[in-house]
C-alpha cells in the first residue's frame, strides 16, 4: 500500500466508511512512499488514522504549512490537511472512471435512495459486493435494451449459476424458474426484486427452490426425494 487511494479501497474492503478515515501528516515517513506503514506490502488497514507524507506528491502546496519550525494552529492545519486529502482521494479514484461507471454509480444511488421502491431498497441489503456490481451492469443493460426473457435468463444465470429458466409450451407467458438454492427470506426478497425489475409484467411465474420439477425422460430431474411435482 503506497497511495492514499489504496488506503481508501482497503477501508472499503474492511467495511469502514471512508469519512471515518483521518489522513494525518507526518514527518517520519519515507520520501518514496505516500502512506506511512511499517509493512509497505500490507493490504489491510489498521485503524482509521492513516499517516501520510504530505510532501510526497504535494510538496509545493504543503511545504510551508508543515514546516518543522511551525508550531501554531496545529488543529487547524490537521483539519485542513485531512479535508484536502479526502478530496484528493476522491479525485484519484475517479480518474479511471468511464461514462458507464458513472451511470452505475447513479443507479446505485437511486436504489439506495428508494427511488425504485421499498422492495428494491430492502433487496439491496442482501446482495454481496460482487453480486451488486454484476446486478448494476445488468440494470444498465435493462435501461438500454428493455425487459425480455433473454435478459432475465442472463440475470438469473449471473446471480444464481445453478438456476434454469423455462418458458411453458402449454401456457402463454408462463415462466418456470428453478433457482437451485434453499428458500429463505433473504432469497425471496432478492428473487422478488429480480422478477419485478427484469421480467415483463404480464408473465406468470412459478418458482422452484432447492428441488427441480420432474421432466419425463430426463433422469436427472426424476430422482426420488429430489424432485417437485408440477
Amino acid at each position: 500500500m503506497n497511495y492514499m487511494w489504496e488506503a481508501a479501497l482497503a477501508a472499503d474492503r474492511n467495511q469502514i466508511p471512508r469519512e471515518r478515515i483521518e489522513f494525518v501528516a507526518t514527518g517520519q515517513g519515507s520520501p518514496y512512499t505516500e502512506v506511512v506503514l511499517e509493512n509497505l506490502n500490507t493490504e489491510v488497514l489498521e485503524g482509521t488514522v492513516v499517516e501520510v507524507n504530505p510532501l510526497y506528491r504535494f510538496s509545493r502546496e504543503f511545504s510551508a504549512v508543515f514546516d518543522i519550525n511551525l508550531e501554531d494552529y496545529g488543529q487547524t492545519r490537521r483539519f485542513l490537511f485531512n479535508s484536502t486529502m479526502q478530496y484528493m482521494v476522491q479525485l484519484d479514484l475517479r480518474q479511471g472512471m468511464s461514462r458507464q461507471e458513472y451511470y452505475l454509480r447513479f443507479l446505485l444511488r437511486d436504489l439506495n435512495d428508494g427511488v425504485c421502491g421499498e422492495q428494491a431498497l430492502r433487496a439491496m441489503g442482501y446482495f454481496q459486493e460482487e453480486e451488486m456490481r454484476r446486478l448494476l451492469n445488468l440494470l444498465l443493460k435493462l435501461y438500454q435494451c428493455g425487459s425480455s426473457i433473454s435478459l432475465f435468463r442472463e440475470v438469473m444465470r449471473s446471480l444464481y449459476p445453478e438456476s434454469l429458466v423455462y418458458i411453458s409450451n402449454e401456457a402463454v407467458r408462463e415462466v418456470l424458474i428453478y433457482i437451485g438454492v434453499l428458500e429463505a427470506e433473504e432469497e425471496q426478497e432478492k428473487i422478488g426484486f429480480l422478477i419485478d425489475i427484469f421480467l415483463p409484467i404480464n408473465y406468470e411465474v412459478f418458482l422452484f427452490w432447492e428441488y427441480h420439477f420432474g421432466i419425463m425422460d430426463i433422469e436427472e430431474t426424476m430422482v426420488l426425494d429430489e424432485m417437485v411435482l408440477f
